[in-house]
């Protein structure tokens, strides 16, 4: 019992010396390198630029969250916070810049950028509020920013303004702030309880900057002690398709489903399938066929001669122009001592309109004989 106790001690002994022989050579031949490798942005991050600052200030302890359009300008959200506007927009009607300014004076910050858009000398309800005009000129040369001080602070940071934007401000009730005191870049004014923050430009927050310099902290300093966050980052309004998207994903889909089954629905046959008909080439005497029974169906007697009377009283007319002189009786009279026929059959052959069957032939003969008779030689 001692011996098996001996040799368990031994090989614990021994197991322990090895492991720690190999964490000894582990340790002298490894060392931990961290290594930083930038890929491409998500397609979240290219379709929001403020991404990279909605998770900065919800991992400083704020309930952060990006939209698009101008909901929360025309109707302020629920209770005081951060409210960043990345682009001011349109000008605000009265009642909606009421509205907003109500948020700001019951503890709301409100930090705005009027954006590209806005032209030297154009007026925008809001600047007009607090007597505050955009200017801009481009400089031939590119200046290195100064430090920042910001009014309502003793910190000195470095951030990346467009230095050929600034703001002219008329107010002497703001708190300004700019690396070059000549071209304020930030301006604060307090409304209330809470206040509104003007910056020249705001592309120091968006994903790709706000990593670099003090521009993180900045934004933290804006929000200062708000528990909430909500990032304006495209204040147009949203397609109608996108925007039926978000309030009714469940109809489009239903919509998308009603319209694939329509589409298939359509592409099958609802009867049996109808041979081509096989349709050979015809020659000339069907043609004339399907003709004289077309002229029979619907006038058949009429109809055939007509075309036959025509040209026999014509070749008559040609040949016997004093013809032309007399009426259908004198003419039958005439046609009588020329030809032996009785005028009473020469006058139904060529003028009557009875349309009887059984006369048919009676009159055709009639006229065939009226043919020879001028014309001997065709018989």
């Amino acid at each position: 019992m001692k011996s098996n106790r001996a040799t368990l001690a031994v090989l614990v002994t021994l197991l322990l010396l090895i492991g720690g022989l190999f964490a000894v050579w582990l340790v002298n031949n490894y060392e931990y390198v961290s290594e930083q490798v930038r890929g491409n942005m998500g397609i979240e991050a290219r379709r929001n630029p403020l991404l990279a600052a909605e998770r900065f200030l919800s991992r400083i302890g704020l309930s952060a969250e990006s939209q698009t359009g101008r909901q929360y300008l025309i109707d302020p959200p629920p209770g005081p916070g951060l409210l960043l506007v990345r682009d001011l927009g349109p000008p605000l009607s009265k009642s909606r810049l009421t509205s907003l300014l109500a948020w700001v004076a019951h503890g709301g910050t409100l930090v705005v950028t009027p954006g590209s858009a806005m032209a030297e000398g154009s007026e925008h309800p809001l600047l007009r509020q607090f007597a505050v005009s955009v200017e801009s000129e481009a400089f031939l040369e590119e200046e290195e920013p100064g430090s920042l001080s910001l009014p309502w602070s003793d910190r000195s940071l470095q951030i990346d303004f467009d230095t050929g934007r600034w703001f002219n401000v008329e107010n002497e009730g703001s708190y300004w702030a700019a690396p070059d005191e000549n071209y304020p870049n930030l301006v604060r004014f307090p409304w209330g309880e809470g206040s509104v923050t003007f910056l020249s430009d705001n592309d120091f927050l968006t994903n790709s900057r706000i990593g670099e310099k003090d521009h993180a902290l900045l934004l933290a300093y804006l929000a200062g002690d708000a528990d909430r966050a909500w990032l304006l980052y495209n204040t147009q309004m949203p397609s109608l398709l996108s925007y039926l998207w978000r309030h009714a994903p469940y109809l489009m889909i239903s919509l998308a489903l009603f319209g694939i089954a329509m589409i298939w629905r359509l592409q099958q046959s609802s009867g049996p399938l109808i041979s081509p008909l096989e349709r050979s080439q015809r020659n000339l005497l069907e043609h004339l066929q399907a003709n004289a029974d077309f002229a029979w169906r619907h006038n058949p007697t009429l109809g055939l001669l007509e075309a036959t009377r025509r040209e026999v009283e014509r070749r008559w007319l040609a040949s016997h122009p004093q013809l032309l002189q007399m009426d259908e009786k004198a003419r039958c009279d005439w046609l009588q001592k020329q030809t032996g026929m009785t005028a009473d059959s020469l006058q139904t052959a060529l003028y009557s309109r009875k349309t009887e069957t059984g006369q048919l032939i009676k009159t055709t003969t009639i006229l065939q004989r009226l043919f020879s008779a001028l014309h001997p030689e065709r018989k």
